[in-house]
């Protein structure tokens, strides 16, 4: 299986360090966990293309491959589960991010406000109507972005439960390719190939788990 450029624990580390204890800002978390899931689709294919492969030699055959065949119609469907999951995340990444530089700007800006009220009394109450626009535009941006945080959590969670399944489900094709009998070696190929991906899978998702921390 090749390895994809991706992320690693040690490289968070890194992230965490340059921040040197100050909070890493949400759209610099929320852009690199919609990078980063992106391999996620990438795994999710390379199981639903096993178990494609997986239907073809078990449709060759015949009564060998009668009890691998009845489990991949259910790799398939959770493997097209991940991909949708992780697609929905990398959209809602992207928006999360998006709101939080927005935030941000929102932020900066009441912050001049307030400069400006201090440093100029004569039109402090027109500053202040401003201020209160801002403030209720904040708020709205807050709930906004904690929205697809939940989504985003939400999601991520969905995909780990999918990958525990598929780990799962691996036992019982090693089982049924035992039974397989010419085709034992191409079935036993495909149930690692499976495992591998899920693995590949889990670990992206404790990485997007992880970042999702530094966003709270």
């Amino acid at each position: 299986m090749a390895e994809l450029n991706v992320l690693k624990q040690e490289d968070i580390d890194d992230l965490v360090r340059q921040y040197e204890g100050r909070s890493i800002p949400r759209f610099v978390a929320s852009a690199t966990l919609a990078s980063e899931l992106k391999s996620t689709i990438h795994y999710a294919k390379l199981i639903a293309i096993s178990s494609k492969n997986a239907q073809a030699i078990t449709a060759r055959a015949g009564e060998w491959g009668q009890g691998f065949s009845g489990i991949t119609q259910f790799i398939e469907e959770i493997a097209s589960r991940s991909m949708v999951c992780a697609a929905d995340i990398g959209a809602a990444s992207r928006e999360l991010s998006r709101s939080a530089v927005k935030l941000m700007n929102q932020q900066k800006f009441a912050s001049a406000l307030n400069r400006s009220m201090r440093a100029n009394q004569a039109k402090s109450e027109e500053l202040r109507e401003i201020l209160q626009r801002n403030l209720k535009d904040q708020a709205q941006l807050e709930e906004q972005t904690n929205g697809y945080y939940r989504s985003v959590r939400k999601l991520l969670t969905e995909i780990r439960d999918c990958t525990r399944a598929l780990k799962s489900i691996v036992a019982n094709c090693r089982i049924e390719a035992s039974r397989a009998g010419p085709f034992q070696e191409s079935l036993f190929t495909i149930a690692e190939n499976i495992e591998n991906a899920a693995e590949r899978i889990s670990e992206r998702i404790a990485i997007g788990l992880r970042l999702m921390g530094l966003l709270t």
